[in-house]
């Protein structure tokens, strides 16, 4: 069992060899390093290649289809921001297991697309300092460049992570994105970082969706951005959770038992719901003097009363685009059933037929 003065001393060998010193390297680096001779790493052999067979894989990504169903579309945004600069951009669940990716060419053609797959386990005990791995370990957004990666076989890669927290502060994912240069690029995690936040803010919206949810910020042109605070809050003020840009905000104030919209701000909430479930903005102060301004986001979504009995099938007829095909029209009626059949839920409807989103 190696020391810890043992481990560091390894460590600051490694940051002699690569030219870079662990005084100037960023804190969370030196760290990794140490624990990855912990686990028995050694920079100059190989990555431990952990891999999930495909039926584990398949398991996995049912267990998060809800989640990936808001994730796959913000990866396809952030690829086309970074596309055409050799960039690949990944999804992970917060087990380091990478769900889904995409490519450009250039780096299609490169060695790190062969290891950075569906499938592939990221975190630091098999593949040392890493992005992905970084992010998970230290809850926060990551850049792991070049010679910082803890394997030598790693250092022409730069990865830009960050983490996807639920409303009770769990990590639900990692968003990724990796280059097969080893130079820093800020304006790239600043760009995962906004994925990552929209990809919150949309998890949260649908988890609180029978809630009013209401957004405030310390000033009234940030209410529609991703650096708003979203709180749920029901008829009776009761909060029922808030996102985690509203416990940054509310730091001092917001505790999970304080549960009363009172409890934190100075208005009581009946003396504003009015003025905001009619879209207005209000301007309301907490207790420690600060005032921020708050609007509704979104109103709760109520059930319809069911109407039809348990034999009523639903009816449904073609589009204006698909008349006068017979073919078209059958392939239009599966659609719209299957849509139905799985809430809604595009990608699943689109990998259930095989089409593509654009069809659906």
């Amino acid at each position: 069992m190696h020391s810890y003065r043992s481990l560091v001393e390894q460590a600051r060998s490694l940051e002699k060899e690569r030219g870079i010193s662990l005084d100037f390297t960023d804190k969370n680096i030196a760290d990794s390093w140490v624990r990855c001779f912990e686990h028995g790493l050694r920079p100059n052999s190989n990555p431990i290649e952990s891999v999930l067979n495909q039926k584990e894989l398949g398991e996995i990504k049912e267990q998060y289809q809800d989640i990936r169903d808001f994730i796959v579309p913000e990866l396809e945004l952030l690829y086309s921001q970074i596309a055409g600069s050799n960039f690949m951009v990944a999804f992970a669940n917060n087990d380091g297991v990478v769900l889904d990716t995409i490519y450009d060419n250039q780096f299609l053609n490169s060695q790190a697309s062969k290891v950075v797959i569906p499938g592939s386990v990221w975190l630091e005990k098999y593949r040392g300092t890493n992005g992905l791995g970084l992010s998970l370990q230290t809850k926060s957004p990551t850049i792991v460049a070049g010679g910082e990666h803890f394997f030598t076989s790693h250092g022409g890669l730069s990865c830009f992570a960050s983490p996807i927290f639920d409303h009770n502060q769990n990590i639900i994912g990692v968003l990724d994105a990796s280059t097969d240069t080893s130079s820093r690029q800020d304006h790239t995690l600043a760009l995962v970082k906004l994925s990552a936040k929209s990809v919150e803010q949309k998890v949260f919206l649908e988890n609180f969706k029978h809630t009013n949810i209401y957004s405030f910020h310390p000033r009234s042109e940030y209410l529609h951005t991703n650096s708003i605070g979203l709180i749920a809050i029901n008829e009776d003020g009761q909060i029922e959770g808030v996102n985690s840009n509203t416990r940054i905000m509310l730091s001092g104030l917001y505790k999970d038992e304080s549960k009363d919209f009172y409890n934190i701000f100075t208005t009581p909430f009946e003396n504003v719901a009015h003025d905001m479930n009619a879209d207005k903005i209000v301007q309301v102060k907490d207790w420690l003097g600060s005032s921020v301004f708050m609007k509704l986001f979104q109103k709760q979504v109520t059930s319809a009363p069911n109407t039809k009995t348990k034999n009523t099938t639903p009816t449904y007829t073609p589009c204006s685009e698909c008349y006068d095909s017979t073919l078209k029209e059958q392939k239009c009626l599966l659609i719209q059933k299957t849509y139905d059949q799985l809430d809604g839920k595009i990608t699943a409807v689109s990998k259930t037929l095989n089409i593509s989103r654009t069809t659906v």
